[in-house]
This record gives structure tokens, C-alpha cells and sequence, in this order.
């Protein structure tokens, strides 16, 4: 993967939150401070450390911690494409600060109760997918649930949440204004280039095999192209939900000007030889952007993640080429 223009500003950040004790491994909580507040969240009301220094969180917001300054020592920020491996765009940053990971955030692997009950945490973070083992976690330390939904739509409300329960929502709304006042920039230095023309973004999928996700306008990839960078769909992007899944049959009838495609190994596969995929007129105008599952699935649904992954969205469509 190429390495992104945004990657240094997001390592100061993480070497920031190291020199601050990013770990807390050998820190004394009574020594920080020890004011609490009740937070309103899913699950209820629960009194929270402000300043916590053994967080663990589950909810995926490792991001969205270190743009807030909160310290954790423990994470679920594995990768979305395996649930085992830490995103390359966070690894160096993890290692420095010996952050351990417990399990997936987005329910690919299980949460290891076992682990986080050893680290003592003041505070765990957890959202909709460890819902099941709720009781369990606040019974080891004060538990919130993030206000959450299955399809990663809510990530802006979520981390305006954090902000709100941190009494930091002022770097929230700041982060979040940057990101928008960044994609208008990308939005209209591409449609300099393709103007109104259309765009699909397409996966081969990786579940149900021989078939595709055709991306909506509400979460990941296709939140970034549409809603973000304001490109225009067609009809058949939906509009309601973050994708449909979608048959070879239906791949036909895609008559977007451009196509994003993402596959496991970044290429057409069979697909590339296939007469309905040559029929296509993004095919035919060559304007077709391939890119592999892993980086999409690890970059286009977390905060710094989407700021990365937008960047190299726009790139490729700039200088009409893969995303890398």
C-alpha cells in the first residue's frame, strides 16, 4: 500500500500520546486524578473515570482515542478483513506504545475476557458486537456502550459521543471539520477531471462466493466515494443501506462512467475475461480503479482510517490508476 500524506500527521499524534504515557502500564491511576461523571449510554447510566489510564476499549475507536488524547493500554483494533492482524496504518504506533490487542471489534473473533480481566482496566469501551458479554465486563470495571448500529453508519455520532463523555467534543467537531473541509478539496479537484460522471463501487465478495457487493451511500467505501466526496451513483447504488449483494446478471446492468473494484488479491480474477465485465462501459473507456480487499476493509470504516483511504480514492482517480 502507498504510503498516504495523511500517515505522519496521524503517527504524531500516536508519538504524542506515547510520550504522554500512552500504555499506562506502570502508571498509578490514584496519581492522575481520580474525578468521575455519569454517562448516559446503551446500556444505561454508568459513572466513568473522566481521565482514565487503564482503558481498554472494544468498540473500535482506537482512532478516535488517540485524535481525543485518551490513553488506552488494550484494544479491539484488529483488522476487519482477518480479525486477527493490526492495521498496518496503526501497527508501528501500537508496537511503540505496547498496545495490546483483545479480540475483533467488529465480531470476527471473540473479545478474550480473560486477558482484560489480568490488565485491571478502570474503564472498558465496548459496542453493539460485545453486547453478549456485557454483564461480564462491568462486573470487571464501569462498562459503556457506544450509541452503535451493525452497519458502521453512526461513526460520526460515535465519536462525537466520545467527545461528549470526555468533555473534549470541541477536538471532535474540530477533526470532523477538517475531514469535510478536506474531501470538498478532493470532491472538486476530481470532478475538475470527470465532472458529472457517474460511479459504482463494486467487491468481489469474500462471503458469498461468486457473487459482489455493490456499495450504498450510507458506510465504508461507498460513504467515501458518495457522500463524502459528493461523486455522483447511479439508480442501482442503493441509497437506503451500505450495499446489496448482487449476481453476475445484475453486474450487467451497471452503466456507471467509472467503477471501483476491490478483490482479495486486487485483481479481476476470472471476472476479467468474462463478456458481461467486458460489456460494461467503464470497462470499455478503461476506467476501472482496482484495489484489494484488505486495505478497503481496514481503512473505510474508522475515523483516520477513511481519511487515508479517501485520499488514496482520489488519487487513483486523479491520475486514473489502481488504488495503492
Amino acid at each position: 500500500m502507498r504510503k498516504s500524506k495523511f500517515i505522519p500527521a496521524l503517527m504524531t499524534v500516536m508519538v504524542l500520546l506515547s510520550a504522554c504515557g500512552g500504555t499506562g502500564t506502570d502508571q498509578n491511576p490514584q496519581e492522575q486524578g481520580s474525578e468521575t461523571k455519569v454517562v448516559t449510554h446503551m446500556k444505561g447510566e454508568t459513572e466513568i473515570p473522566i481521565n482514565p489510564q487503564r482503558l481498554v476499549d472494544l468498540s473500535g475507536s482506537a482512532e478516535e482515542l488517540d485524535t481525543l488524547g485518551i490513553p488506552y493500554i488494550a484494544c479491539a483494533q484488529t483488522s476487519m478483513f482477518d480479525g486477527i492482524t493490526v492495521p498496518s496504518h496503526l501497527k508501528d504506533s501500537f508496537d511503540e506504545r505496547g498496545i495490546e490487542t483483545v479480540g475483533n471489534w467488529s465480531g470476527m473473533t471473540d473479545i478474550n475476557i480473560e486477558r482484560i480481566v489480568e490488565l485491571e482496566p478502570d474503564l472498558i469501551i465496548m459496542n453493539m458486537y460485545s453486547e453478549k458479554i456485557y454483564d461480564q465486563l462491568k462486573d470487571i470495571a464501569p462498562t459503556i456502550m457506544l450509541t452503535d448500529d451493525y452497519n458502521y453508519v453512526k461513526w460520526r455520532d460515535r465519536f462525537l459521543e466520545l467527545g461528549d463523555w470526555f468533555e473534549k467534543r470541541d477536538i471532535a467537531e474540530k477533526w470532523l471539520a477538517d475531514y469535510d473541509a478536506k474531501a470538498e478539496e478532493l470532491s472538486n479537484e476530481i470532478k475538475e477531471i470527470v465532472g458529472d460522471e457517474t460511479f459504482a463501487v463494486l467487491e468481489s465478495n469474500t462471503v458469498y462466493l461468486g457473487s459482489y457487493y455493490i456499495y450504498g451511500v450510507t458506510a465504508g467505501p461507498g460513504e467515501i466515494i458518495f457522500t463524502n466526496l459528493k461523486l455522483n451513483h447511479t439508480d442501482l447504488t442503493p441509497t437506503d443501506k451500505w450495499a446489496d449483494v448482487v449476481d453476475l446478471e445484475y453486474l450487467a446492468k451497471v452503466d456507471a462512467d467509472h467503477i471501483i473494484f476491490t478483490s482479495n488479491d486486487g485483481t479481476l480474477g476470472e471476472l476479467a475475461d468474462n463478456p458481461v465485465w467486458q460489456n460494461l462501459k467503464a470497462v470499455k473507456n478503461g476506467n476501472v480503479y482496482l484495489g484489494d480487499n484488505e486495505t478497503q476493509y481496514n481503512l473505510s470504516y474508522t475515523s483516520q482510517g477513511k481519511l487515508i483511504y479517501m485520499e488514496m480514492l482520489a488519487d487513483a482517480i486523479k491520475e486514473h490508476r489502481n488504488i495503492e
